[in-house]
């Protein structure tokens, strides 16, 4: 019996080592769980702040890149706003200092969306962008400290994170940039071959002469868009859909009454030719303020004499399509770029015409359309503020 009672005390000893091995094993594994929830959730807290910064940053720096009118690049300038954005943001109650090292100017490419840093240079066409990276690490604001971290091992993580502000054209807009349903074809302004880039500066065009010139009814000549499939076309109709290829008259004249509620530029959109006739009556109404529309016309009398003569309106460009595709339905077009067009006077029939001027970046009737200064297209027409690109 003695020795039975032995051997059952030592059996019973193994099985609470056992016991507590199991135990201790299981609380560091609970352990190391929480410390991997713990330092995970304060390294994306301080990542999120870090990219708050950042995004901050770099879009004080291009906002302060181009000076004079945009022919002029201060990188100083941009350099110091960049960095005067650090200390306002904190990550994780530590202020933010972003070095000079961190703060980047150059260009930003838009087909393959990359930064190329261009320290030194004065070319405002290329020095369009900042890149401003925000960290915490052991050189700059020091790493994060862990809380739990420390039992595994583990005392301190680095983050960092980076932005890129662009001034220009960023690849799309949002709901309501595009102010009516039409698109303008590239080459018709740009001077570009079919199937080009379009990346000729379109200033140069509309200021060598005016492009499919036609009489204005007051007097004067200006632009006039058409959108037939012949070769004077320069204008396609679109409801800025990328998914069905049906571009029907009500749905253009919604976005005529209500503006546009879509992204634009996101992916390729669906074009259509013809006349569209209820499409550009409901534009002339909008343009003086009648049927529906009234009293309140979306045009203004310009030289006061009495009668509305003017309406800046901001339109996407769309690649090539006159030689080309005309705005065939069911064919889907790229947009290059945006660009503001002042309408003068709106013809319903027998042509549906809508004739007016192409407008330069630097045309002050383009800035009060919502839209700033830009370059080349693309970047033709940009937003009125710097846009983060990456």
């Amino acid at each position: 019996m003695g020795f039975d009672r032995q051997l059952r005390s030592r059996n019973e000893a193994r099985e609470e080592g056992s016991a507590l091995l199991f135990v201790t094993i299981g609380l560091l594994v609970l352990l190391a769980f929480a410390a991997w929830a713990t330092e995970t959730s304060r390294v994306w807290q301080a990542k999120t702040q870090l990219q708050a910064a950042a995004d901050a940053s770099s879009l004080a720096g291009v906002g302060n890149l181009l000076t004079n009118n945009f022919t002029t690049v201060d990188e100083a300038a941009a350099r110091a706003a960049a960095i005067s954005y650090g200390p306002p943001h904190k990550a994780l109650d530590t202020p933010i200092t972003i070095a000079d090292v961190d703060v980047d100017v150059g260009s930003w490419d838009l087909p393959t969306r990359s930064f190329s840093p261009l320290p030194g240079s004065t070319d405002p066409d290329l020095v369009r962008a900042v890149r401003s990276r925000t960290r915490r690490d052991e050189n700059v604001n020091g790493p994060v400290q862990t809380i739990l971290g420390k039992a595994v091992g583990v005392d301190s993580i680095p983050v960092n994170t980076e932005a890129i502000a662009y001034w220009g054209f960023a690849g799309g807009g949002g709901p309501g940039v595009a102010d009516l349903p039409i698109t303008i074809d590239c080459c018709a302004i740009s001077g570009d071959s079919p199937g080009s880039a379009c990346t000729q500066n379109y200033c140069e065009t509309i200021s060598s002469g005016i492009p499919n010139p036609c009489p204005l009814e007051t007097g004067g000549t200006a632009t006039c868009l058409e959108f037939y499939a012949t070769p004077e076309q320069n204008a396609c109709w679109s409801v800025f859909d990328g998914e069905s290829p049906a571009v029907n008259t009500s749905d253009l004249r919604d976005i005529i009454e209500a503006g546009n509620q879509y992204e634009i530029g996101d992916e390729p959109i669906y074009l259509d030719n013809g006349t569209k006739t209820p499409a550009v009556r409901d534009i002339r109404d909008r343009f003086l303020g009648l049927g529906e529309f009234a009293p309140d016309p979306a045009g203004t009398d310009t030289n006061g004499d009495g009668a509305i003569d003017s309406w800046v309106v901001v339109l996407p460009v769309v690649e090539c399509q006159n030689p080309g595709d005309h705005c065939a339905s069911g064919i889907p077009a790229e947009i290059k770029s945006f660009i503001c067009f002042d309408i003068h006077e709106v013809i319903p029939t027998p042509d549906a015409l809508i004739k007016g001027d192409f407008l330069c970046p630097t045309d002050p009737r383009c800035d009060n359309a919502g839209l700033g200064p830009g370059g080349e297209i693309p970047g033709t027409i940009s937003a009125a503020y710097p846009v983060i690109v990456d």
